[in-house]
């Protein structure tokens, strides 16, 4: 637990934890809430159920995946999660874990994405990982910052990949080696 650098409510205190079904509303809220922005996520509209999200949080295998949330007073307000790369089950791809992430807009530029890489990559290592990866859109300058201060780096770039209101948006690829 740490406190907030500045008191956004009068509960100052913040949890880094992982995730459990009582979670599951907060997380498809905060969810929404990102997609509802509409210049973070690649949809807008998850489509994704409480109940769903219950069910991901049961099945997760907890030696090879993670959903961490950033719990403060209750709310959820962060949500940040690693999964073996796409097609998993695969022994070629083992080592390597993707990572999607997510903060409440009130919340943002306060150190919360700061902790949750943190406890991410200590969580990643004790499991043998060997990298980690994420996307995140060219325009997202504050992410980006977050994940080289991490020691993210960019290893592509897929050209105008999405348009976001009437501006084309590249896709940077980025990895860490752990």
């Amino acid at each position: 637990m740490f406190t907030l650098f500045r008191k956004v409510e009068k509960n100052p205190t913040l949890t880094i934890r992982e995730a459990n079904v009582k979670d599951a509303k907060g997380i498809v809220k905060l969810i929404e809430s990102v997609g509802k922005e509409k210049i973070y996520m690649v949809s807008e509209d998850l489509g994704w159920t409480e109940e769903e999200e219950k069910q991901l949080i049961k099945r997760l295998d907890r030696g090879k995946d993670l959903i961490l949330v950033a719990d403060y007073g209750g709310k959820i307000i962060g949500c940040l999660t690693l999964f073996r790369y796409y097609g998993g089950r695969s022994p070629k791809v083992q080592h390597v874990g993707e990572i999607g992430i997510s903060i409440d807009a009130k919340y943002r530029n306060i150190g919360i994405g700061s902790k949750l890489f943190e406890y991410t990559i200590d969580w990643a290592r004790k499991r043998n990982y060997k990298k980690l990866c994420l996307s995140v859109f060219s325009s997202n300058i504050n992410a980006i910052h977050l994940y080289e201060k991490y020691g993210f780096k960019e290893e592509g770039r897929r050209k105008k990949q999405f348009k976001i209101d009437n501006d084309y948006v590249d896709e940077i690829l980025m990895g860490l080696f752990l």
